[in-house]
């Protein structure tokens, strides 16, 4: 049976296909409709899966993030005018930082305001506040300096150091399918990835049954089966390398 094996991080994860993989070309859909409409929940889910494949990568190749918060000054209910400011953002980061990485995804507050969480790689820690059990001390230096909200220019920023966990890429992810549901984010991007993030490594064919065959010795902690009409029975099974 096809195996793929994907890594992203510590995560091991391998797929069994009952029958093989083809690739199959889809019409395009049709650009320019101006009907707003919530995106699909597969779309949310394939979403979700790149958001933490590659941030778990992200740690795993550049260290530990800043975990940050941007927020609009003025009126924040504008998605072209959010989105053009975040992508702006992104490239006076690179400017000041230019090995920086960064990761964003849109949430709507209860009163209808665009404000987005993020991760910034390979950009000074220190500028972070610092976690101490439940809550966070505020000695950050951005809290003096204010060099990453002086970059966003649109409003207020918030950061936070991270210790780099698994469980980071699981809580940066849940606003995709918070945010999916959204039909002012149809006009936007969910997830805006700078172009150096890394993505997962996949493995296919021999090599892939090399990697099968030293992994089924453990125990998995995850594992998953379904059907599909094309491709028959799909077996997943989850490792972590951090339990190895």
């Amino acid at each position: 049976m096809p195996v793929k094996v994907e890594k992203y991080g510590p995560i091991i994860e391998i797929t069994e296909y009952e029958k093989t993989p083809r690739k199959v070309r889809l019409p395009s859909a049709r650009k320019g409709s101006d009907v707003y409409l919530p995106k699909r929940p597969d779309n949310i889910r394939r979403t979700k899966k790149i958001c933490l494949r590659r941030v778990l990568s992200a740690i795993e190749d550049f260290g530990n993030p800043l975990l940050v918060t941007l927020t609009f000054e003025g009126d924040a209910s504008d998605a072209s005018y959010a989105n053009d400011s975040l992508r702006s953002f992104q490239v006076r980061l690179r400017n000041k930082y230019p090995k920086a990485e960064s990761l964003f995804i849109p949430e709507l507050s209860p009163k209808g305001r665009i404000h987005f969480h993020g991760l910034l790689f390979n950009v000074p820690l220190c500028l972070g506040d610092t976690r101490k059990g439940r809550y966070y001390i505020p000695d950050g230096d951005e809290r003096k300096t204010r060099v990453l909200a002086k970059l966003w220019g649109c409003g207020f920023l918030d950061a936070k150091k991270t210790d780099g966990n698994v469980r980071l890429g699981y809580y940066i992810s849940k606003y995709i399918a918070k945010g999916g549901g959204e039909p002012l984010f149809s006009a936007m991007r969910i997830l805006r990835i700078s172009r150096g993030m890394p993505k997962e490594i996949v493995i296919r064919e021999g090599v892939a049954d090399l990697v099968q065959k030293r992994y089924s010795v453990k125990k998995a902690y995850r594992e998953w089966e379904g059907d599909n009409p094309f491709l028959g029975k799909i077996t997943k099974k989850f490792y972590s390398n951090e339990e190895t």
